[in-house]
């Protein structure tokens, strides 16, 4: 059984698959195991982000059922998970999945039956940043333009002197002002990892002493007095 938060949502590919409440799913997935057994495979999945308590992961596995008929019919799901750490204990707390094609041998009932696809993977990252994202930092770089940023769009600051150089997702700028000064500005997300670099450590994909590597595949290092402080904060969001 897997572990649930208490707040638990299942949204499936059909209107009846929807619950909220980790009671409510397991009554409702229940009364669906009992109609016929089903094998899983193929099964793959994929770490998309990680902030602070919150992982929000991937994935798609194929359906393997047998109805009493004795026929088979198979169904490829694809499926977005949140996974959220409750006082000390990972848990499930929402579930995402919808069909990558229709089971062999069955219609649809009408357009209703199946969720419009939508982009669930952007919403749920604007909803797990929103409160990081309540304000743009606003940056002026050496030829005086104006960059106003959200929090959610930096990678990393790096020191530069006097300057301080900017990386974002696409882009990277010098900026007047130190680190020191820009670490007063940015949310908790934002972790002083060097001497020389405050990074945004939604995009940090893995560490090991002592580099950081980034979900984009830049290394970074990581000053060995703030290491065990860094892989805390990963762990715990703290």
């Amino acid at each position: 059984v897997l572990p649930t938060a208490d707040d638990f949502v299942w949204i499936g590919a059909y209107d009846s698959q929807w619950s909220e409440g980790r009671d409510q799913f397991v009554e409702l997935a229940g009364i669906e195991h009992e109609e016929f057994p089903i094998l899983l495979s193929d099964e793959e999945y994929h770490l998309l982000f990680h902030e602070r308590n919150v992982w929000v992961v991937y994935g798609r596995y194929k359906v393997t059922a047998t109805k009493k008929d004795g026929s088979v019919f198979h169904v490829h799901v694809r499926g977005t998970y949140v996974w959220r750490m409750v006082n000390g204990e990972l848990k499930l707390a929402h579930v995402h999945d919808s069909h990558g094609n229709m089971p062999t041998g069955q219609q649809a009932s009408g357009a209703g039956q199946y969720l419009a696809d939508a982009d669930f993977l952007e919403y749920m990252k604007h909803m797990d940043m929103q409160k990081a994202n309540q304000e743009k930092i606003v940056f002026r770089d050496k030829e005086k333009n104006y960059h106003y940023l959200f929090p959610s769009d930096i990678l990393y600051l790096k020191a530069a002197a006097q300057y301080s150089i900017v990386h974002t997702k696409s882009d990277r700028f010098k900026t007047w002002g130190l680190l020191a000064d820009f670490e007063k500005k940015v949310p908790e997300t934002f972790r002083r990892i060097h001497k020389s670099y405050l990074v945004n450590t939604m995009y940090i994909d893995s560490v090991r002493r002592y580099r950081a590597s980034l979900m984009d595949g830049q290394e970074l290092p990581i000053g060995k007095e703030r290491y065990m402080e860094l892989k805390k904060h990963l762990q715990n969001g703290i």
